[in-house]
């Protein structure tokens, strides 16, 4: 549990895109949002992700450095680096999937702040007692946006993956913004490019993993 006061948590926050954009748009949904997190200080070394443990929260990185390993911190390569700003955590989050690496506070950095989210309120999208619908909108454009540009990475290393084929057949709303139908439409591209960027996964050697 962070010992930060409230004003030096909201700085932090100010890093993570999402929030900057929710606070524009709905102050109080915003300060709201924050409540719900958990903030918590890592030190170096320190593993805030084991893998193939079950953990359904998404995580924003507010300070510091994390290191992913495919395993653990004791054997295998570093398969790449999370830095301040960058969410992740929606795979396991939307697919009730474990864990599929080990992340580690980075050992060169000073330590690390996280701040962690339960999905939970944002599943269940017709209930909008805490988040409105606004909210709810604007959280799964991000979880949309993050895995979309995960699975533009794997186009790019390889074209003809199957993966890849399934990425152009998730269907694009074009209804009216702003209103449930986009929710929905929004929370089912969501996990259907989960399912792609699992499928991946699931194919290939620890070291291509690719995170999100």
């Amino acid at each position: 549990m962070s010992q930060l006061d409230g004003e030096a948590i909201q700085r932090l926050f100010s890093g993570v895109s999402f929030f900057n954009e929710l606070k524009r748009q709905d102050e109080a949904q915003w300060q709201l949002l924050i409540e719900h997190c958990q903030v918590l200080e890592l030190a170096p070394g320190e593993v805030l992700i084991q893998r193939d443990e079950r953990d359904p929260h998404l995580y924003f990185l507010l300070r510091g450095q994390l290191a992913v390993y495919a395993d653990n911190i004791k054997s295998g390569d570093i398969l790449n680096y999370i830095s301040p700003g960058e969410v992740f955590g929606a795979l396991a989050m939307l697919r009730d999937n474990k864990r599929s690496a080990c992340i580690v506070v980075d050992e060169a950095s000073k330590g690390a702040i996280v701040a962690k989210l339960s999905g939970a309120e944002f599943q269940d999208l017709h209930n909008f007692n805490h988040f409105t619908l606004a909210t709810k909108i604007s959280f799964y454009r991000m979880l949309v946006h993050n895995i979309r540009w995960t699975l533009e990475v794997i186009r790019m290393q390889d074209p003809h993956h199957p993966a890849v084929v399934g990425l152009r057949k998730v269907p694009i709303f074009s209804g009216e913004k702003g209103t449930v139908a986009e929710l929905e439409a929004l929370n089912t591209q969501a996990h259907a490019l989960a399912d792609l960027l699992y499928q991946w996964n699931q194919m290939f050697q620890p070291s291509t993993i690719q995170l999100t």
